[in-house]
């Protein structure tokens, strides 16, 4: 489902340059602990910028991943127009990713709860623009497709995790009990 990508000049380099470089700075100048902000991507903003509020995490390990896919014919998954990376800090998150051109766009969301960048489908997390009913694939693009409008586009995705048959979101107890039996299993 996501492409592997070179880190040489993408976002995510610039990114996970940053990330690195935030602790040993901190760390240069004598500031101790983790705070330090995560670049999210909603500080650089364009003439059109896409805001994803990321809704429905299972828990905060790994990494949440936005990508901004064309509205295409055949395969929309395999033409990346950016993709943003960031380490979950949240059971909800907000990142930002900016549009090239005021056109028809697909955004996914991936919650890589391993950071190993690809889609794990029994542990991972994932959404669409839309949020479309999810079965076994991939939904189609009349179903998940929007059009980016100059200025701030912003969009609530929540996120499917794999139940029985099918992926759905997770409800408020379920999460509870995920929580509960990892906090158990380090205890």
């Amino acid at each position: 489902m996501f492409r592997n990508q070179r880190w040489g000049n993408s976002r995510m380099a610039k990114t996970k340059r940053k990330s690195m470089l935030v602790p040993v700075v901190l760390a240069l100048l004598g500031v101790s602990g983790q705070v330090f902000a995560v670049d999210t991507g909603c500080n650089e903003k364009n003439d059109q910028w896409l805001e994803v509020q990321v809704e429905g995490l299972m828990d905060t390990l790994g990494d949440v991943v936005v990508e901004l896919h064309p509205d295409i014919e055949g395969d929309y998954l395999d033409v990346l127009v950016d993709r943003i990376r960031v380490p979950t800090a949240h059971a909800s998150q907000t990142l930002c990713l900016a549009i090239p051109e005021p056109e028809s766009y697909i955004a996914v969301v991936l919650h890589d709860r391993n950071a190993n960048k690809k889609l794990d489908i029994i542990d991972d997390g994932f959404g669409f623009s839309q949020n479309p009913t999810l079965g076994m694939g991939a939904p189609g693009r009349e179903e998940v497709a929007f059009v980016a409008r100059p200025g701030r586009n912003a969009m609530v995705i929540i996120l499917n995790y794999l139940q029985g048959f099918g992926a759905r979101p997770l409800d408020q107890e379920r999460r509870k009990q995920i929580e509960k039996r990892r906090r158990s299993k380090r205890g």
